[in-house]
């Protein structure tokens, strides 16, 4: 009897735990670009960054100049095993798709048209989830507008600026609210460079349950969505041949 009840204690502790994090937690991609992109994404704190990808550590060709020469025998032989389970994981994947293919060649494929509109419905749906759910915060935003040109250069600087204007207005009053403080978000010309430069430091992040949500909501979507291309295709196919 304790027992069970030890163990509905446990199970429900651990269900509370989870709920806790799903409503507390939050999930963040940090995007950076300042002579080169640099994307993050973290979630509960653990941070993994997606852009520039590490480069891959360079393997000793000689094995005496190790101190271990074993272990790095192991760690190298383990690595080509991985890679080659690798490499098969993804030739079956192929040979699958190929196969899925054959299997489905009877079926007729949508068009351009319907796929733009599969696009375009998934986009409205995107911004339907998640509006008014994610948190935007430009912590920095330095645009240097240069061409080379002055009258090019005043052009395109007037361009900019009521363009990310219109852009940050817009989002604020009918998607989501901008971050910002006074002086970390500026458009300048540069006469003098001929090229532009940017310095862009951006967070977007969202509450875990939030995410969830929005994920299986865009997941339905895009399966409804497929099913209607498909059926508009086989529609289509079928009037052309009666005609």
């Amino acid at each position: 009897m304790y027992g069970w009840l030890i163990a509905l204690s446990v199970v429900g502790g651990v269900l509370a735990l989870l709920l806790l994090v799903l409503f507390l937690g939050s999930a963040s991609v940090r995007l950076s670009i300042d002579g080169e992109v640099t994307v993050a994404v973290s979630v509960l704190g653990i941070r993994k960054r997606l852009l520039p990808r590490p480069k891959p550590r360079e393997n000793l060709r000689d094995v005496s100049q190790c101190r271990n020469p074993d272990r790095l025998l192991r760690r190298e032989e383990k690595r080509r095993r991985k890679a080659a389970a690798k490499a098969e994981q993804k030739r079956l994947k192929q040979e699958q798709k190929k196969a899925a293919k054959k299997a489905g060649a009877a079926a007729p494929a949508p068009n351009l048209k319907e796929n733009l509109d599969m696009i375009l419905a998934l986009l409205k749906k995107a911004y339907t989830l998640t509006k008014g759910k994610i948190g935007v915060r430009f912590r920095k935003m330095h645009l240097r507008v240069a061409t080379g040109d002055a009258a090019g250069t005043a052009i395109l600087y007037g361009v900019v600026v009521q363009s990310a204007a219109y852009l940050l207005q817009w989002s604020e009053d009918h998607f989501n609210r901008v971050r910002r403080e006074d002086g970390d978000m500026t458009v300048e010309p540069d006469f003098v460079s001929s090229r532009s430069a940017a310095e862009v430091d951006v967070r977007i992040s969202v509450r875990l349950f939030r995410a969830v949500g929005i994920g299986i909501g865009m997941l339905r979507a895009y399966f409804s969505e497929r099913k209607r291309a498909r059926r508009r295709a086989a529609k289509r196919t079928h009037a052309a041949k009666n005609v």
